[in-house]
């Protein structure tokens, strides 16, 4: 997945804001960030990086995981006619018919996204989105960086417009997410560590992922991580792209096996 930094902080050192308000503008406008949804070929991704292994992916939950999983969740399909209707709807179009997207106030659409290096699959997703976002007026300047460096742009400096990234370990249990979910985890990178929700939706997401811990009832809990689910689509602060395939191989006399 990709995200945007959203924190509208500034920088104690500096007193600089992490992000160019013109950008911040754009980052923090939902439409914006799904307009940045619609325009990604994840098909393209699963053919020619994953050689046709991964599924398209929508959300915080892999579908595998069919204990847990929305199916209800909103997607994003590529559809760049579609990105560039809700970019027109906040005032993005390319006003001086250059082929480059400009806001309201003629500024170029044009940001920074890093990831790390060392990382060929990363790099080559990297390339191929900053593709579609020039195909659609966009200029992304990918800027692969040594791991340790980005990890401070995330969990430190928030000096950083755009990261492309991975979690793994999430467990297969809601609770394994509340550090990404909850508005105070250190995980929750898109606006880390908040003393107080920034929005009324991070507010609600902190109480329905508090309900969810206090529920012996797995329907309930289905239930309230299902609207977590929902609102995690709606809002988007993670851009998900896909899910790769893992394989498994078991013994034909081993019975008993759910993988």
């Amino acid at each position: 997945f990709l995200w945007f930094n959203l924190n509208p902080g500034n920088n104690p050192k500096t007193g600089k804001p992490y992000v160019a308000p013109k950008k911040l503008k754009w980052f923090q406008n939902v439409k914006f960030r799904h307009a940045i949804s619609h325009a990604l070929d994840r098909a393209s991704i699963i053919k020619s990086v994953y050689a046709g292994r991964a599924e398209v992916n929508f959300g915080i939950v892999s579908p595998a995981n069919k204990k847990w999983h929305n199916p209800a969740s909103p997607r994003y399909d590529f559809d760049p006619d579609k990105a560039r209707a809700l970019l027109r709807e906040i005032g993005i179009e390319d006003r001086n018919r250059d082929g480059v997207l400009e806001d309201a106030q003629g500024n170029a659409i044009e940001f920074t996204m890093n990831t790390n290096t060392g990382n060929n699959v990363r790099e080559k997703v990297a390339v191929l989105i900053q593709e579609d976002l020039k195909r659609l007026g966009i200029k992304l300047t990918f800027q692969p960086i040594e791991f340790n460096t980005l990890v401070d742009k995330i969990d430190v400096s928030y000096d950083y417009e755009c990261i492309l990234l991975g979690l793994g370990g999430g467990g297969m249990d809601p609770a394994a997410n509340m550090n990404v979910l909850k508005s105070d985890g250190f995980t929750h990178f898109w606006h880390p560590k908040q003393k107080q929700p920034a929005t009324a939706w991070e507010a609600r997401i902190d109480q329905l992922m508090n309900d969810q811990v206090k529920v012996l009832d797995t329907a309930e809990r289905k239930r309230i991580f299902d609207e977590v689910q929902m609102i995690m689509g709606q809002e988007l602060p993670f851009v998900y792209t896909i899910a790769p395939l893992s394989y498994a191989a078991i013994r034909s006399d081993v019975g008993n096996v759910r993988p």
